[in-house]
């Protein structure tokens, strides 16, 4: 086989074996090793590209796993085509969603396009997670666990509920690690949440302007899904109180601290009144808290009042840490854990070791704790500078949109202009933005958007809604 023009840069940015794969890959496409021709074998190999006889295996397997080559035993290794790649063609482009629904959105939001500016998304810039994760800490978590090879317990890795439940214990939430499950993100947690407290047919209340892939996962189950409007200082008791006496609802998810779209929190008073209404009502509450890191220990939340009784609160790491992570979790009364588990056991069997492990060593190092107050100060920075950029672009806000923290902003358009002509026209500049209607089950919310502060002094943004508005809708 002609290997005498083939030579490796022993010092390049790409690995020896990454440039074997390449070169072999590269001429079997090009048909100048055929199917069926036989290589050299590994020390051959080895002794003629002047590399390890374990560089040269780990090409091998690689090439092997990618359908290049073929291991025969005690033959060595043949050259194949891979099945079908001649054959292969693209795909038809999925059906492509109305910005304004949300299934538009999130797919948008969700997007790998690098060129779409995740102007109303929930996730940070990716450059703001950089610190979050040292390579280290993942060596580390590996290294130092001896879980990490192995299945997780279906309620989670004994280590990362330790410490959640030593977080928990802080902000004066008594709850153990027997009174936590880990899930797949907070969708997840919600999900099974809402599995355990209601049936299908039954009444749920959750905020409006609310999650709205909350509110959609809830009707998906099959529950009947009624919104509690949601003002300056957290839901409005008064409809609160009337629709629990009028639906006799099962449970009421919110979000006490950072409230998504809003940027608000219940303020203390309120949050007691609520629980006094639960308790009257007899419905349970799921207090979604996966902003809540960003207020710090100083936020008041339902389960902190409540010491988990009537309370089940839903967190995740998704959105702060890395959204590569899918680690969320549930701290809920002991009589609804068995339960919990029992589900999460039929939806997936058990977590990710690997990520569990991962989340409880930078909880365990200190890193997370650093990182979050360095994001609590860059966002305390941009959001300052994101309201004054876009209230000169003719949105408007409320009163303590600056001092309210957290990621969103709920912005207020100008009189006459209405949100899906916005985000419509912001999808085909390539900028995905909230519609404030996709937040409202009752069909509020015309007149706003949700942006993400992180995003709000871009360019691109600033030029598209000062045009946009000074066009009106």
């Amino acid at each position: 086989m002609p290997l005498a023009m083939f030579t490796l840069t022993k010092d390049a940015a790409v690995p020896l074996t990454e440039q074997i794969v390449r070169h072999f890959a590269q001429r079997i496409d090009e048909g100048a090793l055929l199917p069926g021709a036989r290589l050299p074998s590994v020390r051959q190999l080895a002794a003629r590209l002047e590399v390890s006889v374990h560089t040269v295996l780990a090409a091998l397997d690689r090439l092997a796993g990618q359908g290049y080559v073929a291991s025969r035993p005690g033959a060595g290794y043949y050259v194949q085509r891979p099945a079908g790649r001649a054959a292969v063609q693209a795909p038809p482009p999925p059906r492509a969603e109305p910005a304004t629904t949300t299934a538009g959105f999130t797919h948008s939001a969700l997007s790998a396009d690098a060129t779409l500016l995740q102007a109303g998304s929930g996730y940070l810039p990716r450059h703001w997670y950089e610190d979050a994760i040292a390579p280290a800490t993942l060596a580390r978590s590996l290294r130092e666990s001896a879980e990490a090879a192995v299945v997780p317990p279906v309620q989670g890795l004994p280590a990362l509920r330790e410490q959640l439940a030593q977080r928990l214990a802080r902000r004066q939430i008594p709850a153990s690690a027997a009174h936590v499950v880990t899930a797949f993100g907070a969708s997840q947690a919600l999900q099974l949440a809402a599995r355990v407290l209601a049936a299908p047919g039954d009444v749920v209340l959750v905020d409006d302007p609310g999650y709205f892939l909350l509110h959609s996962q809830l009707a998906a189950l099959g529950l009947r899904v009624v919104g509690v409007p949601r003002e300056a200082e957290g839901p409005d008791l008064d409809a609160l109180a009337a629709l629990a006496s009028e639906y006799r609802p099962r449970a009421f998810f919110t979000q006490t601290l950072l409230h998504n779209p809003t940027g608000g929190s219940t303020v203390p008073a309120r949050s007691h009144r609520i629980l006094n209404l639960a308790e009257a009502h007899d419905f349970m509450l799921v207090e979604d808290d996966v902003y809540g890191d960003l207020a710090g220990d100083a936020g008041v939340r339902l389960a902190q009042i409540d010491g988990l009784r009537r309370v089940v609160q839903v967190g995740s790491f998704s959105k702060l840490l890395s959204p590569s992570l899918r680690v969320g979790w549930l701290a809920a009364p002991a009589p609804l854990v068995e339960r919990l588990v029992a589900l999460k056991l039929m939806d997936v069997l058990s977590g990710s070791t690997l990520e569990e492990a991962l989340v409880a060593e930078v909880l365990r190092s200190g890193r997370y704790h650093r990182h979050v107050l360095r994001l609590r100060e860059r966002l305390a920075r941009a959001r300052g500078a994101a309201i004054a950029a876009l209230q000169r672009c003719g949105l408007r806000f409320d009163a303590d949109a600056a001092g309210g923290g957290g990621v969103f902003l709920w912005a207020a358009l100008p009189p006459g202009v209405e949100a899906p002509a916005v985000v419509e026209a912001a999808r085909e500049a390539g900028i995905v933005i909230a519609g404030g209607h996709m937040f409202s089950r009752r069909g509020a919310g015309l007149d706003r958007l949700r942006l993400n502060a992180a995003w709000g002094t871009d360019a691109r943004l600033l030029g598209f809604l000062e045009e946009r508005l000074r066009q009106g809708s």
